[in-house]
């Protein structure tokens, strides 16, 4: 008869035991996938967050003279191609959009790089429409060419 009872209660035990192990595991399972670095939760913004980001520096301004007078030395340069006048009269200012070439701010401040990037870019974009210019112009010049060339023969 002692044998009957005892493995029933060693059975019980043993269930117990296993619930209990079983939980554990699946505790320890909830906490390394919290502590794990490679699954982290995505937060949703709090206060401090979205309060950080609304915050920008201050638009600081130019002051030394010889970059603003090299900053100008550089736009005028732009200004004086035939891209930027073709541009000024295809693209009226209240058409023109966010792709439109867009002369560079000289005040704002900006490291050296930084503004001879946007030097670069806005030239770039005025290219595009030196290239439209050019067209009208080798049009007129091959119909010149295309008769001096039957001279030639």
């Amino acid at each position: 008869m002692d044998n009957l009872i005892f493995p029933t209660i060693c059975s019980e035990d043993q269930n117990a035991t296993t619930e209990v192990i079983r939980k554990t595991k699946e505790k320890n399972k909830t906490d390394s996938r919290e502590n794990s670095t490679s699954r982290k939760k995505i937060k949703l913004n709090t206060k401090n967050e979205t309060e950080d980001s609304t915050k920008r520096k201050p638009l600081e301004l130019e002051t030394d003279p010889s970059v603003l007078q090299r900053r100008q030395k550089q736009i005028d340069y732009g200004k004086n191609t035939v891209g930027y006048h073709c541009y000024m009269k295809q693209v009226p200012i209240d058409k023109r959009t966010k792709d439109d070439p867009k002369t560079p701010d000289k005040y704002t401040k900006y490291s050296r790089r930084s503004w001879d990037m946007l030097i670069k870019m806005w030239r770039k974009k005025l290219h595009q429409y030196d290239t439209e210019a050019n067209k009208d112009d080798n049009e007129s010049d091959e119909s010149s060419s295309h008769s001096s060339d039957s001279y030639i023969q």
